[in-house]
């Protein structure tokens, strides 16, 4: 029935609608009587109906030396929902007075929680573009230079992006500029050559064959795998994280020789 299904929304389980809906149709009846209709045995049906009781849509007479159960008017079946206010108004201040002490708990830790979002083929292109702002406003705050080292598959795909990214206004800031180290294939050729030296600074390594890019952007830590369908990007915004791999960037740029 129809009528099962909404009551079972409203939080009834099948026995309180199975006695609700009997009482419904009997009006005030003794226990015994509802048990036998209801095909429960009287420990359970006195616990359903206690339940109903709760919910503010049944009651009972104890005027006379029987109990009788009696359902209530239909329309009282907004006690539920004014039940489900109170419920959730006290559990609105439990939250509340939780985030607070667990605030006071918190505020003794110093390691972050870092922020991990993973990018899928279809929409790794537009989070590019999407992103490349903010991953260059990150870089200015930080130490100025874009660290990485990119596959050619990369460059390939994405020169379009890699244009753009020349195209912003934080591109020109003087506290900026990419740092990075690549496989000395034509495609990395071609973008040296129409670049500025000064301004995007490329080390181009023999015998060395990359199969995916690592960005560093300031805080975040940038992932991209484009050898093989699907594509992915993993993007991670952990200070400390990006901070360390910083470092090896630094270290290593000091030891190779521009190319």
């Amino acid at each position: 029935m129809a009528i099962n299904q909404t009551l079972k929304k409203l939080g009834l389980n099948d026995k309180e609608i199975r006695v609700y809906l009997a009482l419904l149709k009997s009006g005030k009846i003794k226990p015994s009587s509802l048990a036998k209709i209801t095909k429960l045995n009287r420990a359970t049906l006195y616990s359903v109906a206690k339940s109903l009781l709760s919910k503010g849509i049944v009651t009972e007479d104890i005027s006379g030396k029987i109990l009788h159960f009696i359902p209530l008017p239909p329309n009282s079946l907004g006690k539920i929902l004014e039940q489900a206010k109170r419920e959730l108004k006290e559990k609105e201040e439990l939250i509340k007075n939780a985030v607070g002490e667990l605030n006071l708990i918190a505020t003794d830790k110093s390691y972050p929680v870092p922020k991990i979002r993973l990018i899928e083929e279809d929409h790794l292109e537009k989070y590019l573009f999407d992103n490349t702002v903010k991953w260059q406003e990150a870089v200015i705050a930080s130490d100025g230079v874009w660290w990485g080292y990119q596959d050619q598959n990369f460059a390939e795909i994405f020169e379009k992006w890699i244009y753009s990214t020349w195209k912003t206004i934080q591109s020109k800031h003087s506290h900026y500029k990419p740092q990075f180290f690549s496989s000395n294939t034509e495609i990395e050729k071609k973008l040296s050559a129409k670049f500025a030296k000064d301004k995007r600074k490329i080390r181009l390594l023999n015998d060395t064959d990359f199969s995916a890019n690592t960005w560093v952007c300031g805080d975040y830590l940038v992932m991209i795998v484009t050898q093989k369908h699907p594509f992915y990007l993993l993007e991670i915004n952990d200070p400390m994280l990006a901070h360390n791999t910083r470092e090896i960037f630094k270290k290593l740029w000091n030891c190779t020789n521009d190319k």
